[in-house]
């Protein structure tokens, strides 16, 4: 033993979380680096669990070790010594109860509670609520799949639905999101994003719930609008503008690629292309000071460097400017004019005979209804997948920080459990196990 430790009434109140009249002994000493409480709780008037008889007898006294986070940064074990009764009239054996450790359990209840307050910030993870709690990380996972099990939220009015690279098995690489666009609550994590998961899925809500749900904002994937047709009837689609105009980038570089090959790697052109290549996605190529350029021997700023590119092929300038139109298309239409100016906007890609933006011509007028619906205005802010993009980004989050998930359940509550502030731990505990079970374990021969 390497001391006692002296301990003021304040603390052991803070520590136990009871008053000083409930304690029969108490005493406190550290021994390996590691700081023990030994205690006894005072007998009182305990009823038999069972049938309620107050005819009890004590049985035993039994030691029990709880791991206890009463400290930062130092390891606390509880040595207490429990009285375990049993009941004359139907033999019912039972602990008596107690404010700091549920029944058959060696982890304090304040040690659970500092554990989902620590997991509760997305960029925690199990290893530091673990190590900061003296605990193992399988122990801290467990607390977590006890008392987080979170429920599907109702559908909502309006719904942004995306993916994100999860790879929680090697048949589900991608899970789909589903996110309130008015509240940014998220709804729920679906393990997968293939059409018959998530009809499955959408099929077991209400259809009274279902039908509830007025637009459906994602990006141009069909999957996703097939689904909404039939199983959200009543909703409608929306493109989001964000990846109509990273499809319009894409395909503008693939233009620029295109052309830039045509040109020796030592060229100008092709130097031009090259370097400053993020000229051509720019919304606005704003004016700097001119500066000196060895390859092209002159002083010269941004916008002349645009113009420059934009003089190389008329295809490209073609391209550039088709993109720019959009761009204005997307920020100033509104929902009366969008099926009018997309139309014009179209007509202008076929005159154009590039093959790159015949091909988007098409995606266009495929989801043209769709764009024309992302005009729609809820609360005076427009129906986009924005606010989804930084729900992907604490997504990835809590994947990398873990290094990713094997157990998507365990996943999915994580993702709810940090991005929606309301959510909270349900501390009467889960009886539905979530882990994962393993190969059953062969018989184990001992080497002589």
């Amino acid at each position: 033993m390497e001391g006692v430790i002296f301990i003021t009434d304040e603390i052991i109140t803070d520590i136990l979380n009871i008053e000083l009249k409930d304690l029969e002994d108490f005493s406190s000493y550290s021994k390996d680096g590691i700081l023990y409480h030994d205690f006894t709780l005072k007998r009182r008037e305990t009823s038999c669990p069972n049938c309620g008889s107050y005819s009890c007898n004590i049985k035993e006294y039994k030691v029990r070790k709880i791991k206890h986070s009463a400290y930062n940064q130092r390891n606390c074990v509880l040595l207490y010594h429990a009285r375990r009764f049993v009941c004359k009239d139907c033999g019912r054996t039972f602990y008596e109860p107690n404010p700091f450790v549920a029944t058959e359990h060696s982890i304090s209840k304040l040690t659970i509670i500092n554990v989902l307050n620590e997991l509760k910030e997305y960029n925690s993870t199990f290893s530091s609520a673990a190590k900061h709690n003296n605990i193992s990380s399988t122990q801290a996972e467990a607390i977590f799949d006890d008392y987080v099990n979170i429920p599907r939220q109702t559908l909502p009015r309006v719904i942004c639905i995306d993916e994100i690279y999860s790879k929680t098995s090697r048949k589900n690489k991608y899970s789909c999101l589903l996110l309130d666009f008015e509240t940014s609550n998220l709804i729920d994590v679906i393990i997968n994003r293939r059409k018959t998961t998530l009809l499955n899925y959408f099929e077991k809500i209400p259809k009274s719930e279902r039908e509830n749900v007025e637009y459906v904002s994602m990006d141009l994937y069909e999957t996703y609008r097939s689904v909404v047709k039939l199983r959200l009837p009543k909703a409608k689609v929306c493109a989001d503008p964000f990846h109509v105009i990273k499809n319009y980038n894409e395909a503008l570089d693939k233009v620029r690629k295109r052309v830039m090959n045509k040109f020796p790697k030592k060229s100008v052109e092709y130097y031009l292309l090259k370097k400053f290549n993020w000229t051509l996605f720019k919304d606005e190529v704003r004016e700097n000071e001119s500066k000196w350029n060895k390859k092209l021997h002159r002083y010269i700023n941004y916008p002349q460097i645009l113009d420059l590119i934009l003089g190389i092929s008329d295809e490209l300038r073609t391209a550039y400017y088709l993109k720019s139109d959009y761009v204005y298309f997307n920020k100033h239409s509104n929902l009366e004019n969008a099926e009018n100016d997309l139309w014009k906007h179209i007509e202008e890609m076929k005159k154009s005979n590039i093959q790159e933006i015949l091909k988007l011509k098409k995606t266009l007028i495929n989801w043209s209804q769709e764009i024309i619906n992302s005009f729609t205005f809820i609360d005076g802010r427009r129906i986009t997948n924005g606010i989804m993009e930084s729900k992907n980004g604490i997504a990835k989050e809590i994947k990398n920080n873990a290094k990713g998930y094997k157990n998507f359940l365990r996943y999915r509550n994580r993702c709810l459990y940090c991005m929606n502030k309301t959510t909270k731990p349900n501390y009467a505990g889960s009886h539905k196990s979530i882990r994962m079970k393993g190969w059953p374990r062969g018989r184990y021969k001992k080497n002589k």
